[in-house]
């Protein structure tokens, strides 16, 4: 797939996303919605679209642009949040999907980022799984004080954030997998994030 066919795909995963994190804003008051802190999600995930733009910025716009890393952020915030816009949540075992395939999609975003840095491969995959599950981790403690705080609407059980961390790990692990097989730089990758060579400006006046 060319550049042009991946920045189309990528605009088309972040619009989606921001999309369907504020749809919910529109009929707040629908039964799908309620207990899920849809409040706090259309906050937070339209953010998640910024978060590779701006590092790719700041690092002096270099190439090349992480086109696969940036969708794979996305993705989990786009797939949560069409699963509340339409209703999905309500089919029986699919609230497995959302951490387990976000959790992958995320762990390969971080990975692709991170492993031209590391040159050994079983390094990387602790580090990818390990990101994973910290991620994770912080994510269960916010949505436990979210329900504390008595705002959100939450209804949390113990099984519930059991099944999620395990589910969390479990996408994560294969993520990292899929990094250090798949996704392994190429020989004489540049060692930065996301393998960037020289900042466009800096390539410009070479």
């Amino acid at each position: 797939m060319d550049r042009r066919a991946l920045l189309v795909l990528d605009l088309g995963v972040k619009l989606g996303a921001v999309a369907l994190a504020l749809y919910p804003l529109l009929d707040p008051s629908a039964s799908h919605f309620q207990g899920k802190a849809m409040g706090a999600r259309a906050a937070v995930y339209p953010w998640a679209v910024v978060i590779i733009p701006a590092a790719w910025w700041f690092a002096g716009r270099p190439r090349p642009y992480p086109y696969v890393a940036d969708m794979a952020l996305v993705l989990p915030f786009a797939f949560d949040a069409a699963g509340n816009v339409f209703g999905w949540f309500a089919l029986t075992g699919f609230d497995a999907l959302p951490h387990a395939f976000g959790w992958l999609s995320l762990a390969i975003g971080f990975g692709l980022a991170v492993v031209p840095l590391v040159d050994r491969r079983w390094l990387a995959f602790l580090l990818v799984a390990g990101f994973g599950a910290t991620i994770d981790i912080l994510w269960e403690i916010g949505e436990f004080l979210l329900q504390r705080s008595g705002s959100s609407g939450l209804q949390l059980t113990y099984e519930n954030t059991i099944q999620d961390l395990a589910l969390s790990l479990l996408g994560a692990t294969i993520g990292a997998l899929v990094v250090v097989s798949l996704g392994w730089p190429k020989p004489g990758t540049p060692r930065r994030l996301f393998g960037w060579s020289e900042g466009l400006e800096i390539a410009s006046q070479g």
